[in-house]
Formats: structure tokens, sequence, C-alpha cells
């Protein structure tokens, strides 16, 4: 396998790159665009640049007279340059990059340290490398309400489908929305196979990718592989020091993430540590007021069944639950 960390340092770098590229190119051309527009400015620019010169030479020559000269007209053309910006309505900084983070320059560095946007840089990219869960098409303006019938009845209740899916677009929706100032910010989407769980939590997931977040969405038996070979890699004589470094960044990618989603929890094969490693991973994400979403086709009562019982607590008392209709829209697809 491939060595993830060196795989990633280098798209992170390549990514930089094109951002420094990209916003220092637009500077150039709204320059160039003003310099057109108005030659004036550029006239007093190259007049700012001429006397700033001529006040340097000035300074290390000691000459005094041509000294005072130099300041004396660099001074002018700063005001005269400002006064036409101002008429212009022109930002003074106009000609200045636009950076995509204006901490770092894109340059990933603030000081000594690596800048935040690093970090989340990073995140994103191994989500990319991760086997996905979400569905290429899931997003809120393809969702197809009208596949769900407009009533059924169930154990002689009768319940409205397409009108609860209606009610649960908009509230996902919402979700997404106003992520970052949610009280709510775990949801749990139980529903029997072929219900629509999986393109419900893809379309958020979609949603909050392209709002910037670093998002992780896989399936439940993934991640419970993962924390497998985690354990075996931290409890080896001696590990590979290249895979240990890449499941050492998976890990802390999937407990520190913006949103994690769950997909089709329940469906695998359990195993006495799968319990500590999601109990864990819950709690933390919980603490840290991060963002997880879960699809099972266990209800949250369910789960206590399956899980200890310390996990559908977690689930019932901090996540939002929602359970879709008793509809296999898969079935409906093939008929």
């Amino acid at each position: 396998m491939r060595e993830l960390n060196r795989e990633i340092n280098q798209e992170i770098e390549r990514e930089y790159a094109r951002r420094r590229n990209t916003a220092l190119a637009a500077a150039e051309n709204q320059s160039e665009a003003i310099h057109k527009e108005y030659p004036d400015i550029l006239e007093c620019e190259r007049a700012v640049n001429h006397f700033g010169i001529s006040y340097l030479q000035a300074s290390l020559g000691n000459n005094k007279a041509d000294l005072d000269h130099a300041s004396r007209e660099l001074e002018n053309y700063k005001k005269r340059l400002q006064s036409l910006l101002n008429q212009y309505g022109i930002n003074h900084d106009y000609d200045e990059p636009k950076w995509h983070c204006s901490k770092c320059q894109d340059t990933g560095l603030a000081g000594n340290n690596y800048c935040s946007c690093y970090d989340k840089l990073r995140q994103e990219k191994l989500a990319r490398m991760l086997p996905s869960a979400l569905l290429p098409q899931a997003r809120f303006e393809n969702w197809d309400i009208r596949l769900y019938p407009e009533e059924i009845t169930t154990d002689g209740r009768t319940m409205k489908p397409r009108e609860y899916m209606e009610t649960l677009k908009d509230i996902v929706r919402t979700y997404c929305k106003y992520f970052s100032v949610l009280e709510n910010r775990n949801l749990f989407f139980s529903g029997q196979e072929g219900s629509g769980k999986s393109w419900v939590i893809s379309s958020i997931a979609a949603d909050i990718m392209e709002r910037g977040y670093a998002v992780f969405m896989l399936p439940a038996a993934v991640f419970f592989d993962l924390m497998q070979e985690w354990h075996q890699l931290k409890n080896s004589f001696r590990p590979d020091p290249d895979r240990f470094r890449e499941m050492q960044l998976l890990t802390e990618a999937l407990w520190d993430c913006d949103l994690l989603v769950l997909d089709d929890l329940g469906t695998e094969i359990q195993k006495d540590a799968s319990y500590t490693d999601l109990l864990l991973l819950l709690d933390d994400r919980h603490r840290e007021n991060l963002h997880t979403v879960i699809a099972s086709n266990l209800s949250a009562n369910d789960l206590r069944r399956v899980y200890d019982k310390r996990i559908a607590s977690r689930i019932s008392g901090n996540f939002l639950c929602y359970q879709l209709p008793y509809v296999d829209l898969r079935r409906k697809d093939r008929s």
C-alpha cells in the first residue's frame, strides 16, 4: 500500500501552490485592468516607485538636499495616489493578492507552526482516500419525493411517507444551513434496507463538504476494520513505521473532522473491541462539539440488543433520531 503520509503532503503542497498562483494571477489581472481604465493611477504609482528609489539612494549617499527633495515628492505622490483611489472608489490594496487563507498567505505556515488551514486541508485529503459510502448523485436538488407512496398502512397504523420525507428534507437542509451554530449536532437515521437512509446521509455529507468543512463518510464496517488494524499496529513489537503513521493520521482525522458520517451501523461482524472504539468515538466527538451522523437498519432501541447498552444510551441521549418510512425504494425501482 502506498505511503499515505507522503502522498498527502505532496497533494497539499500542490494545492497551496495552486492557491498562491491563483491569487497572484488574479491580483495581476486586477492591477492591469485598473491601470488600463485609470492611467493616471499607473502614472502616480510609477512616480511613487521612482521617488522611493531616489529617497533610498539619497539616504545611502548622505545627500541632504536630494534626500529632502525625494522625501517631499514621495509624500506628495503618495497623497495624490490615495486621493485618486478614493475618487474612483478603488481599495488601496487592490493590487494585493486575495489569499485563500490570510493568516499564512497560502503557504501552510503561520510563523514556525503549521497554519490551522493546513490541518483542515489534510483532513480533506484523508477523507478522499478512505473507502467512501457517499452516493455520487445524492444531492438535495435530486431528491424525488414522489418515489415514496402518499399513504401506507403498517401494523394497523396509517402513515404518510411522502409527507414525512418532505418534512425530513426540510429538517436536514436546515441542519446543513446552520451547521456551525447548531446545538443539536448529531443525527441518527434508522430504517429498513431500501428506505433511503444512505441517500439522506449522503446528501448531508455532500452539502457540508461544499460548504468547506472536513467530512468523512464511510461504512461502519470499514471504521471497525480500521480500528482493529490500529490496535494491532500499536500492540506490535516492530510495526511498519509508514503504515503506523498512515493509521495514526486516519484515526486522528476520524476523531477530529467537522462531520463524521457512519453508514450501516449494526451490519458489521461484532467484536468486543467494537463496543469500546465506538463508545470512545461518540464520547470524544460529543465532548468536542463535533457533528456525527449515523444510519442503521436498527432503531436506537434495537441497538441495545447488538451493542453495549451504553452505546444505545449515547445515541438516544445525544442524537436526534429519525425513523424512515417502511418502504423499499429498491423494489420500486425494479418494478
